[in-house]
């Protein structure tokens, strides 16, 4: 039986075919490995507290300009900022009592003093907390806040 010779548009369609059909199955393998590690669509992989700095150089700088005021990119709730309390740091949770994530309080540099979006005084006390952690790494205390939960102000500080 004798062979018969494929003309060369025939090969090439052949070939166009194959690669098509091997970016297919790529695909395919990258979706499947994807989907296997627990972060298929679009979510994030585990939780870290964010890293803010070293506890010497936000000190610093807190002691010369006020609190360091962080907005969260995600719908404003885990807005925070770090503030000192004597010689602790302290997360502030920037969304007010009974607020909304459109009408954060701000540090006001000029006044020395928390304001909401309104220009009205907040009383520090008054809002909630974040967890701040540290971890010495390479011989230097480093600083995260957790902004998974806030802890609400207690009631005798909310009071003052």
């Amino acid at each position: 039986m004798a062979r018969r010779k494929l003309d060369k548009g025939t090969r090439t369609i052949v070939a166009t075919a194959g690669v098509v059909l091997g970016l297919a199955v790529g695909i395919v393998v990258v979706a499947i490995v994807n989907a296997g590690d627990g972060n298929s669509g679009g979510e994030a992989g585990a939780y870290q507290p964010f890293f803010v700095g070293t506890s010497e150089r936000i000190e610093k700088r807190i002691k010369a300009d006020g609190p360091e005021c962080y907005q969260d990119p995600r719908e404003g709730l885990g807005s925070f900022c770090l503030d000192l309390d004597g010689n602790e740091f302290v997360a502030l949770h920037v969304v007010p009592p009974g607020g909304t994530a459109e009408c954060l309080v701000q540090w006001d540099r000029k006044e020395r003093r928390y304001e909401d979006c309104r220009g009205t005084a907040v009383d520090r006390n008054s809002l909630a907390r974040f967890p701040v952690l540290t971890r010495e790494i390479n011989e230097k205390i480093s600083v995260f806040v957790d902004v998974r939960t806030p802890t609400p102000p207690s009631t005798a500080a909310a009071a003052q």
